[in-house]
């Protein structure tokens, strides 16, 4: 965010004295979506992923691991034989069964979840999100584990007590987890707290325009230069409705907001975003004001 939020402060090589601010925004702006364009139309090349592994040493470990956690996900081992039992013939032996079994998969939902208070990637979030509304299992095995996390944090067995986990990590966990979309949640709740804290929320709201622009041209004028890039171009519009309709005061439906909101579902209506789930159903699912 640090980088566009230069941008647009950046004026235009100086010779923007006389304008007012407004027209110095609307000139970066303008700058920027065609520079983002330049950017989509050579984003298949492969030196683009040499760069990004080379400069940016941090942000390529967090997209390798985010990756191997949304991996991990899709191979959920729920618990739901065993914790039945437990439920219905609740003896120590069968409690001891499902916390062995529901034990694993809380520790990566841990996992996934201080990852999400770490970082802000609005790729893996849609594709987690997507992943816990296709997986009951997920709250069912957390909700057994929270019921029985007080009796079990007594036990003398070592395989049962390395799971447990802090009352007050739980709690955090079950807020997290109540939203269908907590990782989504946690990006816009990061960009919503940036945007209002540090003042510059204006400035904000026209980069996520710009980006909103230059990615919605690209897909609509058919100027990406390979599948994955329309893709993530999508990605882009997607996100930037989304955290546009939180920023802003009025929501990205308003008549005077910076992106067209009824152009962006109309163009991404019949195109899917992850797996098989319409980006139009992953907008509509995120935004505050556009149903």
């Amino acid at each position: 965010m640090g980088s566009l939020l230069s941008l647009l402060r950046g004026g235009s090589g100086g010779h923007s004295g006389g304008l007012s601010r407004s027209s110095r925004e609307t000139q970066a702006s303008a700058r920027f979506a065609k520079q983002f364009n330049e950017f989509i139309f050579n984003l298949g090349d492969v030196r683009n992923a040499q760069y990004v592994e080379e400069n940016f040493p941090e942000g390529n470990r967090i997209l390798r691991v985010g990756l191997e956690l949304l991996e991990r996900v899709s191979a959920y081992n729920d618990g739901s034989n065993e914790v039945r039992m437990a439920i219905s013939q609740p003896t120590q032996e069968n409690e001891e069964a499902a916390w062995r079994k529901v034990g694993p998969s809380v520790a990566l939902l841990r996992e996934c979840f201080e990852f999400a208070q770490s970082v802000d990637l609005m790729q893996n979030a849609f594709a987690f999100d997507a992943l816990k509304a296709s997986i009951p299992a997920i709250q069912n095995d957390f909700s057994y584990y929270r019921r029985t996390l007080s009796r079990s944090a007594q036990t003398q067995d070592a395989d049962i007590a390395r799971y447990i986990i802090p009352h007050d990590v739980s709690n955090q966990m079950s807020l997290f987890y109540a939203y269908h979309n907590p990782m989504v949640r946690t990006v816009i709740d990061s960009a919503t707290k940036f945007a209002q804290e540090s003042g510059n929320q204006q400035i904000v709201l026209d980069c996520l325009s710009a980006l909103a622009a230059g990615s919605a041209s690209t897909v609509k004028h058919a100027r990406a230069d390979s599948a994955k890039s329309e893709r993530m171009c999508m990605l882009v519009l997607v996100t930037c409705c989304i955290l546009y309709d939180w920023i802003s005061p009025k929501g990205v439906s308003d008549a005077q907001s910076g992106i067209d909101a009824k152009a962006a579902l109309d163009l991404v209506s019949e195109r899917t975003l992850v797996d098989s789930t319409p980006a139009d159903k992953v907008l509509r699912a995120n935004c505050r004001t556009l149903r």
